[in-house]
């Protein structure tokens, strides 16, 4: 079975050949559908003919946006870890397959997506997960074209909707002080302290094993995370590559890592029930600690001093993460340290999140250096007796 590239007015065809007719003893062909560019079709047809010789090329005709969406969804399971795809398998089947799952292909258009974008999902996701989504979407289908089940990505034309970056509350010194201080009798104290002193992530504290921590050297290595598995959670690698750090600690926090591995040593050779995990948060019996039972603890904390300041920030567990950056920033600490403590891609990231932060830090700094670009400083005049 062979196949060409045949072009009909503006458009690229497929054309496979196909046995010859039994009858007439002409040679049949399959003319599929047309491409707007030469090179799509050219890069669709080796598919196209292995499917033909398979026996499992479906006409583009007959397949849905939804199914296009599903089994792009099943195989990405294989491909990215198991937290990513639950968040993917979230936006495809409880925002886009509802919306556009029915939609034939062949009578799918730009329209469908920018109204599903800023119609359908706009008063319900964040501008944020509709990007998301749109990404998911823009793959799916870039892979389709690929593999010759559709003749173009229809989707790459649409805006998207343009919105407001999504804000995060933090806490200043005083509060900081507060909510640590509330907290220090909590079993999980030791999650809440380097938080708010590493800007780690809830899942790279949960992982923290004591052999990556150094208090020689007052240092923390971050290698690995303790993520949402298939059945409950699991170790696994770190978000991204530059996950992969050292934090340099703070006195205090090499103070409290050293006291709290001795409350493990000793819990550890007086309960007999306790199964040391090697991790530097654990149960009382020595486990590795849920995420649910983390944030149970940590709003118990909020809600009593909340009690007592009615108008303390509830803010979440990650926003620990923001306020330490934050801290760090305004006590005049380079960005690019901050980004190496967070474990950011690229200081672009860093820089981007916190924005808002940066302007206030002008005028400290020009405080620094002087009066003028050269470092002097403006003297007063003293009036003189003439005057």
């Amino acid at each position: 079975m062979r196949g060409h590239i045949a072009k009909k007015g503006n458009k690229y065809y497929i054309v496979i050949d196909l046995d010859k007719d039994e009858v007439t003893g002409k040679r049949k062909q399959k003319w599929l559908s047309g491409y707007d560019r030469k090179r799509d079709a050219e890069r669709a047809l080796p598919g196209v003919l292995s499917d033909f010789i398979k026996g499992s090329f479906v006409e583009p005709s007959k397949i849905t946006f939804g199914e296009i969406m599903e089994t792009w969804l099943k195989d990405k399971k294989t491909s990215v870890k198991h937290g990513t795809w639950k968040s993917y398998e979230w936006l495809v089947y409880k925002h886009i397959i509802p919306n556009l799952g029915k939609v034939q292909m062949t009578k799918l258009k730009p329209k469908h997506f920018h109204d599903l974008y800023h119609k359908t999902l706009l008063p319900k996701l964040a501008v944020g997960s509709i990007k998301k989504a749109h990404v998911i979407i823009m793959d799916a289908l870039d892979r389709a074209v690929t593999w010759g089940e559709i003749v173009q990505n229809v989707a790459r034309s649409v805006d998207l909707p343009q919105g407001k970056k999504a804000k995060f509350e933090v806490w200043n010194e005083q509060q900081l002080k507060l909510f640590l201080d509330t907290a220090a009798q909590d079993q999980y104290y030791v999650a809440f302290e380097l938080a708010a002193s590493t800007g780690m992530r809830q899942s790279e504290i949960l992982a923290l094993r004591r052999i990556d921590v150094d208090l020689n050297i007052r240092s923390i290595s971050v290698r690995q995370a303790y993520t949402i598995a298939e059945v409950g959670h699991d170790f696994d690698d770190t978000k991204n590559d530059s996950s992969i750090r050292s934090i340099a600690l703070f006195a205090n926090t090499v103070q409290m890592l050293h006291d709290h591995f001795e409350k493990q040593r000793i819990e550890k050779e007086t309960n007999k029930f306790y199964t040391d995990s090697g991790l530097v948060v654990q149960t009382s019996v020595g486990t590795p600690v849920s995420p649910r039972n983390l944030m149970r603890n940590y709003y118990r904390i909020l809600d009593t001093i909340i009690k007592e300041h009615p108008d303390f920030p509830r803010i979440r567990f990650h926003d620990l993460r923001h306020t330490h950056a934050t801290l760090l920033l305004k006590a005049g600490i380079h960005p690019k340290i901050v980004q190496e403590r967070l474990g950011h891609s690229s200081i672009n990231v860093t820089l981007d999140t916190y924005s808002h932060v940066l302007p206030n830090l002008q005028e400290a700094v020009l405080n620094t250096i002087g009066d003028s670009i050269l470092g002097n400083q403006i003297e007063d005049e003293k009036p003189t007796l003439l005057d």
